[in-house]
This record gives C-alpha cells, structure tokens and sequence, in this order.
C-alpha cells in the first residue's frame, strides 16, 4: 500500500496491511488526531521530494515527522533512547473506506504518561 501527504512529496510504502490501528490520547496524539499502525522500520520505505522536519519532547523517545509543505503528520519513529524500534504510520492519510475496514484500538496514554510522572494512581 502506498500513502501520500496532501501534496504528494511524501510517501510510505508498506506491503502489510495492519491488523488494527491505535488511537491515543496522550497529549500529543490527541492533538495530532493520528490513528497510528506500528512497523518494524524495515518494512515501510518512505520517500520524500523535500526533508520530513519532526518534533520530538519530553524523554525524546520519538520523532513525529511531517511534510514540511503541507503540514501532514505522516509518520513517527522511535530513537536510540527508546527501547522498542517502531515506525507508525498515520493511517490517517489512508482513503476513509480503507481505514474504515481497520479494527480500532484505543490507548490511553495520557494514564500511562501520567503514572510515569508520579500523578495519579
């Protein structure tokens, strides 16, 4: 399957369809409204016209890139300081009857962020 930002000059190419999309609502993923599927990076090639330009905050563990034209949020991967090595894909950018068909998982990562920080139970 291949998915484009708005404008074209990004793109990810994958050949597995996911078996379920995760919906957080941590701080970050709650303002960007992703729906993410998780990869290993090997198996997602991601081509781009110009430079992906990317945020990454508090324990730096991951970079959300974007198209630095069109703003799209395309994609996320983890760094070196994060143990797991994953690449999400924002299947947001998938055609609304393709990402209907993907079964939805929410994660509650403003609970998790939370407990990390010593706040909450």
């Amino acid at each position: 399957m291949l998915l484009t930002c708005h404008c074209g000059n990004v793109s990810l190419e994958f050949s597995t369809m996911p078996d379920e999309v995760g919906v957080c609502n941590c701080s970050i993923c709650r303002r960007y409204a992703a729906a993410w599927a998780y990869f290993p990076p090997e198996q997602v090639q991601i081509n781009s016209k110009v430079k992906t330009v990317f945020y990454c905050w508090g324990d730096q563990e991951v970079e959300f890139h974007r198209c630095d034209c069109c703003g799209c949020l395309t994609h996320y991967v983890t760094t070196e300081k994060c143990p797991d090595t994953i690449l999400a894909i924002n299947m947001r950018m998938a055609e609304s009857d393709v990402l209907s068909r993907i079964p939805v998982r929410k994660i509650d990562g403003a609970s998790v962020a939370l407990k990390q920080r010593g706040v909450g139970c």
